[in-house]
């Protein structure tokens, strides 16, 4: 009965920002760290395998059958040129049983008498516990053969139902009881608060406000406690689904409860990736180990006793909310009130670990970029009935003028209006070439500024958000500083109007600076020495992020083109004048818990966890086999070892709901009514209990083999995308 071939996974990624710890841990602490940390992870996967089996097994018993072999891993044997590696990490005998640990961990098998899914032993099996009949005639007796009373074949067919179903069954049990365990130690999880929203993005157009919690999502019941990951998911898949279908979303507000209906839209580096625009919370806490950027105004202002410490006033004025470090309420007041005063000083409040409380001032922090100002976009976004769209802005426009001051680029435009207060004239560019005329219109600023940065990561669009629509950033000279980029004396200059291709940094006195020193760091490197080419996997917007990081003074070579001609130029990375949106403060996410207060809920809760696992595997493979989840998203025994190390990393609790999940993966996918798998066998079963006599053994080893092949192959594939997607 194996459950190796089972390890199919919807992998979804996110891309965190990243912040230099202050100390780092021993190579000791580091291997001895992995080591229990991986321990955990395969005895958690070992064991949602070994109900599985233990299911088969004690069916088995209780109906008679004699079990041959119990094993959790394969004991295939494995050879490659003169080396025989071993078939076992282990085994013994009691009793009739052999019991093992097979050498290759995808899944597991009980070998019961007369039954055997190598369709190259099937015949031999089926020999083995034929028996002749007792009869008095000699040739009467050559006809008639009876089969081994303890083989499964001998069996009735109920009996053969139950032994085939009980791993299933047992596989559904246990992941009820994970998860009910979890509920009763209390699962951490992020709440599926509007953190913010990202600018351009379909929550965005909509005028979604940061702060409201989703309570319903598709057609998800309402939900109080609704995790952000299941937003996600419900998300994700519905858009699978239908691409062109509005997701329903209900979102509720202290003043009341909002419904939106959104079209999600494909992440810029992988369409098949579907969102509506929604981010995660983040608590008012500093990290304890990542509080500061490197570089930035942050790691010059706080210090070591500061990690940990939780904002609890801004300029005085205390944090609205319940106090604790993970208020919504004052969560978004915190970071409305850095992005408000993006351009001058702030002072927060700090209570560190140690109940002290201290005063720390954040001068404002200064933009870096290679020596060249980008061109501003067309826009690309209007909030719904936003000030913006109430002025007469169309998407497509593009700016040229704030109350007739020209002297701006895409990075320095947030800055300048982010204090705008009152009514502002836009000077705008409508139409192309020969159409292409300027409009003027009068705007009045909104009174809310974004709770995060303006600033898209995943692709380039900036928001402004006192006029309430977002443009996009070119790879486009707007202006250049010639002490510091593409000398104005060279054969090929930079001017204005020059695309840019790509960047490849040159390290000053070729030593890699601390802050992209580490493993970490190591593909981000490469990408930087090889050339940053601009696209949708690495928009500009990143690249100025990552800039951030870099020392003043670190040397770039610029590919550029002017009417089509490739030429080569150089830039310094260099201050300027404008305030960037961030200070490189790192807070960490909003955790909550959620527990069970009785035997009674927490049962409850298992149930319903089991049955929205259950729900998501169902959901996955009828996308699968409808041709609407690409390959990549397919993930093998890799994907899942990851993914449960990173639950583990989170707590006790977070790898019982991922091994939930596993139990429901496994019990699914083990009944499909694939030929070797139980739900192969289950069809075998019932079509011999309306025959009334057994499927063709000939019949049964052919589809058999095409089963195993198919899902050897389906498992090479698997294995395949995991490495090349971790490689």
């Amino acid at each position: 009965m194996a459950g190796s071939i089972d390890f199919f996974n919807l992998a979804i990624s996110a891309v965190d920002g990243v912040f230099a710890q202050t100390t780092a841990p021993s190579f000791l602490t580091t291997f001895v760290t992995q080591l229990w940390l991986w321990t955990r992870v395969a005895f958690g996967i070992g064991f949602v395998i070994f109900v599985h089996e233990l299911g088969h097994f004690l069916a088995a018993k209780w109906c008679g059958v004699k079990v041959e072999k119990f094993y959790v891993g394969f004991d295939v044997p494995i050879k490659i040129g003169p080396i025989q590696f071993p078939r076992t990490l282990g085994r013994f005998r009691y009793g009739e049983t052999e019991y093992g640990i097979g050498t290759i961990p995808l899944g597991g098998y009980v070998k019961m008498l007369g039954q055997d899914d190598d369709p190259r032993k099937a015949e031999a099996e089926a020999k083995r516990i034929k028996r002749p009949a007792d009869s008095e005639d000699p040739e009467d007796e050559a006809d008639h053969v009876t089969l081994d009373p303890r083989s499964f074949p001998a069996k009735p067919v109920w009996q053969r139902m139950i032994i085939i179903s009980a791993g299933v069954v047992m596989n559904l049990i246990t992941g009820v009881m994970f998860a009910m365990i979890a509920f009763s130690q209390g699962v951490p999880y992020t709440p599926a608060v509007v953190g913010d929203v990202t600018p351009g993005g379909p929550a965005y157009q909509a005028g979604i406000e940061p702060g409201g919690k989703v309570v319903s999502v598709g057609g998800m019941p309402r939900d109080e406690r609704l995790h952000f990951r299941e937003m996600k998911l419900a998300i994700l898949t519905e858009g699978l689904d239908d691409p062109n279908k509005e997701v329903d979303i209900a979102i509720e507000y202290p003043n009341g409860e909002i419904k939106y209906q959104l079209a999600s839209v494909g992440m810029p580096d992988d369409p098949s990736m579907r969102m509506i625009g929604i981010s995660m919370p983040a608590s008012t806490k500093l990290d304890k180990t990542s509080f500061a950027m490197p570089g930035s105004i942050a790691s010059t202002v706080l210090t070591a006793a500061d990690g940990g410490a939780q904002v609890i006033a801004f300029a005085g004025t205390p944090l609205p909310g319940d106090g604790s470090d993970d208020s919504v309420e004052g969560s978004i007041a915190l970071r409305k009130y850095l992005q408000e005063n993006v351009t001058k000083p702030v002072t927060l409040t700090l209570r560190r670990t140690d109940a002290s409380e201290v005063d720390v001032t954040f001068p404002t922090q200064s933009l870096k970029l290679p020596g060249i100002r980008f061109a501003v976009g067309p826009v690309k976004a209007l909030v719904k009935d936003g000030a913006a769209s109430q002025a007469g802005v169309q998407v497509g426009d593009v700016l040229v003028a704030v109350d007739g001051n020209k002297s701006f680029d895409a990075f320095s435009l947030p800055s300048l209006v982010a204090d705008v207060s009152k009514p502002t004239t836009l000077t705008l560019r409508r139409g192309v070439d020969k159409d292409a005329k300027d409009v003027e219109l009068t705007i009045t600023p909104s009174k809310g500024a974004r709770s995060t940065s303006p600033i898209s990561e995943t692709d380039n669009i900036i928001a402004l958000d006192r006029f309430e629509f977002a443009y996009e950033a070119l790879a486009k000279v707007a202006s250049v500083d010639y002490s510091v980029a593409g000398s104005a004396a060279s054969d090929s200059p930079l001017v204005a109007g020059d695309e840019l291709r790509s960047f490849a940094v040159r390290w000053p006195d070729g030593k890699v600076p601390a802050s992209l020193a580490g493993e970490n760091f190591e593909e981000l490197r490469k990408k930087l020495v090889e050339g940053w080419e601009f696209s949708t996997q690495y928009p500009l917007t990143a690249f100025v992020r990552v800039i951030q990081s870099l020392p003043e003074g670190t040397e770039f070579k610029v590919l550029a083109a002017r009417n089509e001609k490739i030429f080569e130029s150089t830039s310094k990375v260099t201050l300027t004048d404008i305030s960037w949106s961030e200070r490189g403060i790192g807070f960490t996410g909003v955790e909550r818990m959620h527990y069970a207060s009785s035997v009674g809920e927490a049962f409850s809760l298992g149930i319903r966890e089991s049955k929205r696992r259950l729900g998501d595997v169902f959901t996955f493979l009828t996308l699968l086999v409808q041709g609407k989840v690409q390959s990549k998203q397919v993930g093998g025994p890799i994907t899942i070892f990851r993914a449960a190390g990173a639950e583990t990393t989170r707590g006790m609790s977070a790898l019982l709901m991922f091994l939930t999940l596993l139990s429901m993966n496994l019990a699914i996918l083990n009944f499909l009514p694939i030929p070797a798998l139980d739900g192969g066998h289950m069809v075998f079963l019932v079509a011999e209990a309306v025959l009334g006599r057994p499927v063709n053994e000939k019949l049964q080893m052919q589809l058999t083999m095409a089963g195993v092949l198919a899902l050897l192959s389906l498992m090479v594939f698997a294995v395949f995308n995991d490495i090349q997607q971790f490689r």
